[in-house]
């Protein structure tokens, strides 16, 4: 399947243009456009989308480590360390990431206006920096195969320093280089201090003459072998210098830029990023210790309402216990105590024979009362003399019936009607008391 791949890439302060096809592992068509405005560039080369690479200077490089690989907590904090670490803040910049391996991240940050001001319609498929981009080429055409291996790549007087052990960033210095500065010669004195890091290869990419000096420097002074791969052998054109490691890699990144460093801006997932300034982190930690305190408070809460609705559910049986039987002594066990009293109720049928039994006596006056008479009891007492209840039917007649059913219960003695009264509702009120 064929892919086609543009790129538009800075250079000495202009820009140039970059076409061809992918297949495979393969590109064909080749073109370079240079000479142009910026707006026929784009107009040219980015009818299906394009990417963007800007030279090393433009944006901020930074190899950081986390004690956790959890992409979204790195989310959380990364605009912050990246702040920490640069003389300027990230409010006004784009910052992004992409995981090196081990907990540790590669994070970029580059002003929003670089991008805003040129760049900024949707056809922008991936921004990054061609330090990346001229890295990302070399491994797509399988020039560096090595797990362990230093990168160094010149973009003017703007440098990149890479090391990589078991194909993890273990190394990174970008800096601006000059024949006076020592900045190349402490980089690469400290990665040869490191007795744990054995580099299998080293290898460079340089836009000028100044390059093969600075090769031939650090050959010389590390005794050390550098490889420039050729970018004319690889592609099998002798018009392709080797400064284009750059612009092909860009153009190859925006063929499938998922999983890469993009400081476009128009990542969704990051969209939240340029607010996540040293005085943003602060507000969402004070937001976050906020929502935790009145979480845990809810929690509190929660648990001491439960615990209420426990005690009381577990003293419900005691205190039913107690209403039924006021003059027993206390129970460990009123449920056992019930089904116990129960059975001495099935043992023991009769009121008399169970008097001191409330549950038996309500059983009996209730069974006594014929199924005709309508009556509802709103009271019932009880002990071992006597009992009493009181309630409404619907006549005068009525309650005597329940007073003469009453007085046929065996063992009930002395049945008489302490009230009996009409109530407003026309129900006939009665109160009876008899004795066992």
């Amino acid at each position: 399947m064929r892919r086609k791949a543009a790129a538009i890439v800075q250079q000495k302060g202009g820009w140039y243009g970059v076409t061809f096809t992918i297949r495979q592992k393969e590109i064909a068509g080749l073109r370079l456009t240079t000479g142009r405005s910026l707006q026929d560039l784009k107009g040219s080369v980015g009818e299906d989308g394009y990417g963007v690479g800007f030279d090393n200077g433009s944006a901020y490089l930074l190899s950081l480590a986390f004690p956790f690989t959890d992409r979204r907590k790195i989310r959380l904090v990364i605009a912050n360390e990246v702040e920490e670490r640069l003389p300027v803040t990230t409010e006004d910049m784009v910052v992004d990431f992409v995981e090196s391996g081990r907990g540790r991240v590669l994070a970029g940050a580059m002003p929003r206006s670089l991008v805003g001001e040129s760049f900024s319609d949707k056809r922008v498929r991936i921004v990054t920096i061609q330090s990346l981009a001229a890295l990302y080429a070399l491994r797509w055409f399988d020039v560096i195969v090595d797990r362990d291996f230093v990168f160094l790549h010149m973009n003017g007087s703007a440098v990149v320093v890479m090391a990589f052990k078991d194909d993890s960033l273990l190394y990174l210095r970008q800096f601006v280089h000059s024949p006076q500065s020592s900045s190349l010669h402490d980089a690469f004195a400290q990665i040869a201090e490191d007795r744990q890091f054995a580099p299998a290869s080293y290898v460079m990419v340089a836009d000028d003459v100044e390059g093969a000096r600075v090769r031939e420097y650090l050959e010389k002074t590390f005794r050390i072998a550098i490889e420039v791969p050729s970018l004319s052998r690889v592609l099998g054109r002798e018009d392709a210098p080797d400064w284009l490691w750059a612009g092909v890699g860009t153009a190859l990144l925006s063929a499938k830029p998922a999983g890469h460093l993009d400081l476009s801006g128009q990542k969704r997932q990051y969209a939240f990023l340029p607010f996540l300034t040293a005085r943003g982190g602060l507000y969402v930690s004070a937001g976050l210790a906020l929502f935790s305190f009145l979480v845990c408070g809810l929690a509190c809460a929660d648990y001491y309402f439960k615990e209420r609705t426990y005690q009381f559910l577990a003293s419900e049986p005691s205190r039913i216990y107690r209403l039924s039987f006021p003059k027993s002594p206390p129970v460990r066990d009123p449920v056992r105590m019930f089904q116990e009293k129960i059975k001495a109720l099935d043992r023991e049928p009769g009121v008399a024979g169970a008097a001191s039994n409330p549950l038996d006596v309500l059983n009996e006056v209730s069974g006594s009362i014929g199924a005709d008479i309508d009556v509802k009891v709103s009271e019932f007492s009880a002990d071992d003399k006597e009992f009493s209840f009181s309630g409404t039917t619907i006549s005068f007649a009525s309650a005597e019936k329940i007073k003469t059913s009453v007085e046929q219960i065996k063992g009930v003695t002395d049945v008489e009607m302490q009230n009996l009264e009409l109530s407003a509702n026309k129900q006939v009120k009665f109160k009876l008391r008899g004795k066992l």
